[in-house]
């Protein structure tokens, strides 16, 4: 019997020899031997893959289906060869057309994903991988897509991801993925400022998309939190076909806000003449006034609109914030008497009007010689203390009247920067139209955009960068707006920062990007709307971590499935040799771990210090994740550099639930 057992042992090397050898006319009628990829998968693992495509090509050549599989991934790749989409394509062919499961599903991804895209062919290909039983190609057609194919109706299991998708889609006017989330819970949804989905589609200017919604349900006159409707929001859009839409849904054209401010005021401010002269159409109050005392047409003054403002003078509106200092008003300061504390002690009168929203008795007193560029008995400058009042008529009165915008306190901070940090935005508008640079910084060295970032202030930073304020410019940690705004739910900001010139994949010190901190932060909607606008998938910080690493590490199961779809590598590693599926064991997300292994990553990668994702889930006494991991396969015999394997590290840990997973006693 042992004799029998020998022979059989020579054989099979005599025949792995044979295979090796034989010509390709001859290699149908002999079976493969299993291993017989193992030197040029060994060539892989250690990267020599120069050595990895000359054994793949030999074996190719002869007709092996997995090297020629193998051997279309280094052309797809890059890896040693140019990539050549032409010689993969021919490679796969040759590979699918011997019942190779994974290359008819890559042929299928082929078709699907390149220009032009073949869908016809994707879809046969995909058909044939799943007859083959390929359980990727079953998924994929049980979900009713492409291989790579997003579908966010299937796609998205939970109820929060759907939402911003669905908001998402409304900015960009996505009307497929639109279409696919038009459920009436999801259209009424709000963030916590209130806004849905229409008020986003508003805002962008998105007609169609509005469309879409108000079919769904959408209430076209929902307000916010901030009684802002969907109406005012088109109205600074500057786009006529999306007030057309809301209009012709029954929008009122004559809601007001919280701050009285009214449609006509949005549109003013937006300064488009078509959107104004469509509005006042509709019977909009022209005579309206808000609480500060401003109308439409005051509105469009301040904002130089000047063709907009020609329109509502033609129409009969009048100003309010002009006017002369009406016969009777206040013209001196009335200060505190005895025993009455005056708060404003040490203040000249001029710094004590200042601080009043109604300019008349700041413009008396600049007008009998007061000093606009005056400062207090602590140094701080007039205009700052109008500033900080959210006065903006007495800021504009004092910028008149000669103060200097660009003024410090004796810290060095610019009534621009405390503005910015209080979000007084009108106020900025007025500092920025009269010569404050859009570019200073605190006195701690922040930008101004970068203020108003962290602050939330998204109105200031629109002002800024209307401005033409540096969107590059960073804090001393080198965070820049785009990468603090990144981490927020505002992608509507977000992409007004790009649109102002920020570099969508600048780096701060530790080499990070905008897409990478949303990652981490698993703010799925700004990762989809980054990598839409060209974001680097795999763009590593210093330390070899990627934006799919990060969101791993942190747990992160929808952007990591959101960043799996749009291609991002599964297997990238940082600089200890970690890979996705690695951190995610650390940390034990079972839900990433899940979705890193349908992707095909690594499940056996070993970092720096030999240790796997088994080992490491193992370590940590994470059960669900090592029970998941040997599901899938992960091998139990690999060591580390300590020599342990996984089943060494439960048991001088003592973990009895995880021995046993293990196969231990």
């Amino acid at each position: 019997m042992e004799r029998r057992e020998v022979a059989r042992a020579a054989a099979a090397r005599l025949l792995m020899l044979v295979v090796v050898l034989l010509p390709t006319a001859a290699m149908p009628a002999i079976a493969q031997p299993v291993d017989v990829l193992e030197p040029s998968m060994a060539a892989i693992r250690v990267k020599e893959y120069d050595r990895a495509a000359g054994e793949l090509a030999r074996l190719a050549a002869a007709g092996n289906a997995d090297a020629q599989y193998w051997l279309a991934s280094l052309h797809l790749n890059g890896l040693c060869l140019e990539p050549n989409l032409a010689q993969a394509r021919s490679w796969l062919e040759k590979a699918a057309q011997q019942e190779h499961a994974r290359a008819a599903y890559s042929l299928a991804t082929l078709f699907a994903t390149s220009e032009p895209r073949d869908l016809t062919a994707a879809a046969r290909w995909l058909t044939r991988a799943e007859q083959l039983q390929l359980t990727v190609a079953k998924q994929t057609v049980a979900r009713g897509a492409l291989p790579l194919e997003f579908r966010p109706n299937v796609d998205l299991s939970a109820a929060d991801a759907k939402r911003e998708a669905l908001w998402l889609a409304a900015e960009q006017g996505d009307l497929r993925t639109l279409e696919a989330l038009t459920d009436r819970s999801l259209i009424s949804s709000r963030d916590d400022f209130g806004r849905d989905a229409l008020a986003r589609a508003s805002s962008a200017g998105q007609a169609d998309a509005i469309a879409i919604l108000l079919r769904g349900g959408a209430q076209v006159d929902a307000a916010d939190q901030f009684g802002v409707t969907p109406l005012m929001l088109a109205a600074m859009s500057g786009n006529a076909a999306a007030i057309e839409a809301l209009l012709h849904a029954g929008a009122n054209p004559n809601t007001a806000d919280q701050a009285g401010n009214t449609v006509l005021m949005y549109a003013a401010r937006g300064g488009d003449v078509a959107i104004m002269e469509r509005l006042l159409r509709t019977d909009a109050d022209l005579a309206r006034r808000n609480v500060q005392d401003w109308s439409a047409l005051d509105f469009a003054q301040s904002a130089r609109a000047t063709e907009v403002a020609a329109l509502l003078r033609e129409r009969g509106a009048t100003a309010v914030r002009h006017s002369a200092i009406a016969t009777g008003s206040v013209t001196t300061v009335q200060r505190a008497t005895s025993p009455q504390k005056d708060v404003y002690a040490g203040w000249p009168d001029v710094a004590v009007a200042a601080t009043r929203r109604d300019p008349a008795l700041l413009k008396s007193l600049l007008s009998r010689g007061a000093n606009p560029n005056a400062t207090t008995s602590s140094g701080t400058p007039i205009i700052m203390i109008a500033a900080l009042a959210e006065a903006p008529l007495a800021v504009e009165a004092l910028l008149v009247a000669g103060a200097v915008a660009t003024q410090t306190d004796r810290r060095g901070d610019t009534a621009l920067s405390l503005a910015a940090r209080a979000g007084h935005e009108e106020v900025v508008a007025i500092l920025l139209a009269r010569g404050a640079r859009p570019d200073a910084r605190t006195a701690s060295g922040e930008p101004v955009s970068v203020v108003a970032a962290k602050a939330g202030h998204a109105a200031v930073l629109r002002e800024l960068i209307k401005a033409k304020a540096n969107m590059d410019a960073s804090d001393a940690e080198g965070a820049t707006a785009l990468m603090i705004v990144a981490q927020t739910p505002s992608v509507d900001l977000a992409q007004s920062i790009l649109a102002g010139g920020a570099k969508i994949d600048l780096e701060d010190p530790a080499g990070r990007t905008a897409l990478w901190y949303a990652a981490r932060r698993g703010n799925m909607v700004q990762v989809s709307m980054l990598t839409g606008r060209g974001a680097t998938f795999d763009h590593a910080d210093k330390s070899g971590v990627t934006p799919l690493m990060a969101a791993a590490a942190e747990g992160q199961s929808s952007v990591v499935d959101l960043l799996l779809v749009k291609g991002a590598r599964a297997d990238s590693r940082s600089v200890r040799g970690d890979t996705a599926l690695l951190l995610a064991a650390s940390a034990g997300h079972d839900r990433v771990i899940e979705r890193l292994l349908l992707a095909r990553a690594d499940k056996n990668a070993q970092n720096e210090f030999g240790d796997t994702a088994l080992m490491i889930a193992t370590r940590q006494g994470y059960t669900d994740a090592v029970r998941r991991l040997v599901d899938a396969g992960a091998s139990k015999q690999l060591r580390n550099q300590n020599r342990a394997a996984a089943l060494d590290i439960a048991t001088a840990r003592e973990l009895a639930d995880v021995v046993a997973l293990l196969g231990g006693t």
